[in-house]
């Protein structure tokens, strides 16, 4: 939930989640300073003491929680991962992996293609939970290309939406649907989300459709586009086409070390 109210902000990468905390620790503290010299003077000792303790949790938020909270949300192998990609291939990383988008968006037939939008997504190691010591998600690899959809370095646990369910399945996946109130309720039921990550979602696309990203045989990513115009997908690509484009980005990949 904090990783969710955190990209309601925009913050979407390990960086700016652990500035964010370590600025507004900051601004608490020093209303808190204020608060106690000010109680201070007016010889009020006993109320003194409420933001002494506010000061006292927020040094506890901020050197010893931040760091476990930012790794929960914002694995730091996934801040890896995009400094490796934009190290390996330099400021136009992303431009490139765009164009190929693009390029992708470009090929589908019978649709209006303006209304379509595409981002990569690779799978990654979470950190573990109690519960579940191997744990994967899904890292939102580059920006949407289109006129929807939001900004990189979104993760995605493989239980939840339609990219979670095609890395799971290892096959191609698509869905539709008529209007907000069935996208609302199918997102809970089917596709593993909270009503509350619901809500958060652009709903206005109506037709999705997700390409499993293969290398030797093991599922290291998804391809996933979306349109506001209905039913459009899986018919708008055959999928012996989808399957040449999803290798070309693997090519891609590779090439940077990123799989």
């Amino acid at each position: 939930m904090l990783a969710t109210l955190a990209r309601w902000f925009g913050i979407r990468t390990r960086r700016t989640f652990r500035l964010a905390v370590r600025g507004m620790s900051i601004f608490i503290a020093a209303c808190g300073v204020f608060a106690v010299n000010l109680l201070m003077e007016l010889h009020k000792f006993w109320w003194a003491a409420v933001p002494s303790a506010v000061l006292v949790i927020v040094a506890i938020v901020e050197f010893v929680l931040a760091d476990y909270l930012a790794e929960r949300s914002y694995p730091i192998a996934t801040e890896q991962k995009l400094d490796l990609l934009e190290r390996q291939l330099g400021k136009d990383a992303v431009a490139i992996l765009a164009r190929k988008l693009d390029r992708t968006i470009q090929s589908f037939q019978a649709c209006d293609k303006s209304k379509i939008s595409g981002t990569i997504h690779i799978v990654v190691e979470l950190l573990p939970l109690p519960e579940l010591k191997t744990r994967r998600g899904l890292l939102q690899l580059t920006d949407y290309v289109g006129p929807y959809g939001g900004s990189k370095g979104r993760i995605t646990t493989l239980e939840k939406g339609i990219v979670g369910r095609c890395a799971r399945t290892g096959k191609m996946e698509s869905v539709n649907f008529d209007d907000v109130p069935e996208y609302r309720r199918r997102m809970v039921e089917e596709f593993g989300f909270t009503r509350e990550e619901a809500e958060m979602h652009t709903r206005v696309a109506k037709s999705y459709l997700a390409e499993p990203l293969r290398l030797s045989g093991a599922i290291i990513g998804v391809l996933y586009f979306f349109s506001t115009e209905a039913q459009v997908f899986p018919f708008a690509s055959s999928q012996s086409h989808l399957e040449s484009q999803a290798q070309d980005f693997v090519d891609v990949l590779k090439t940077v070390s990123i799989v």
